[in-house]
């Protein structure tokens, strides 16, 4: 499994992925690998990350890459559209007697074949500087949904939702939802072990900036100032005795 976060802010896009693969049947005995690369620069001012089937996962974006290198495009609905044609081609292409979709009785009973679960979170400015953040899954034969309340979750959501509806502000900038998104995936991996690893994060703002990889020491740095924040919070909720 896996945890993306989007975040949308007053100056800037922040994405963020933790490195966890999880390997079998999760209601079993699973193997798990904490090296998964799932946050990718496809354009100066587009980036995507990636949850479910990794090898596959890394197979699109390793063709999207190439294609979208080789026609210099950059908007992040152009990139969307090329990502989106890609896969939805190489999944018919490599699975053609399964259809793209199935009757959700028949899949919750496990009855009909299925295509490897991927998903994508697409986000970036377009030419015009107006940011946007994507959706794309299998589930829906990665039909585009736009995520316009400022935030898009991937993986294992149900902590990250939580946490995102209670302190997620649209308004803050780039460093602080840096803070939050790093927040979010680190205290998921806490309750979740299908969630965890390193923390990978990317940042996009408008204009000559675009997309930047933050350094994996300056996520740590994050993290350390993340664990003060939390201490803080749990402190405040009991009473100190003043000292004489």
């Amino acid at each position: 499994m896996t945890l993306l976060v989007a975040l949308k802010g007053k100056d800037g896009l922040v994405l963020a992925a933790d490195s966890r693969g999880t390997f079998g049947d999760p209601r079993g005995i699973t193997a798990q690998n904490d090296n998964q690369k799932k946050a990718h620069i496809l354009s100066p001012h587009v980036a995507v990350l990636t949850a479910g089937s990794g090898e596959v996962g890394a197979l699109v974006i390793s063709m999207v890459a190439q294609k979208v290198a080789q026609e210099k495009s950059d908007g992040v609905t152009t990139v969307l559209e090329i990502l989106r044609t890609t896969v939805r081609e190489q999944y018919n292409n490599w699975f053609p007697t399964v259809p793209a979709m199935q009757p959700m009785a028949l899949l919750q009973a496990g009855q009909v074949p299925v295509r490897p679960d991927l998903a994508f979170l697409v986000a970036g400015y377009e030419p015009d500087n107006s940011p946007r953040l994507f959706g794309l899954g299998s589930f829906f034969d990665f039909s585009p949904m736009l995520h316009d309340y400022g935030f898009a979750v991937q993986g294992v959501a149900q902590y990250a939702l939580y946490l995102l509806n209670r302190l997620y502000e649209a308004d803050r900038t780039v460093q602080e939802l840096t803070s939050l998104a790093v927040y979010v995936i680190t205290e998921t991996a806490s309750q979740d072990g299908k969630v965890g690893g390193p923390v990978s994060l990317i940042t996009i703002e408008p204009g000559a900036t675009g997309c930047q990889i933050m350094p994996p020491d300056k996520v740590l740095q994050v993290q350390e100032a993340n664990n003060s924040r939390s201490k803080a919070l749990r402190d405040s909720f009991y009473k100190r005795e003043a000292v004489a």
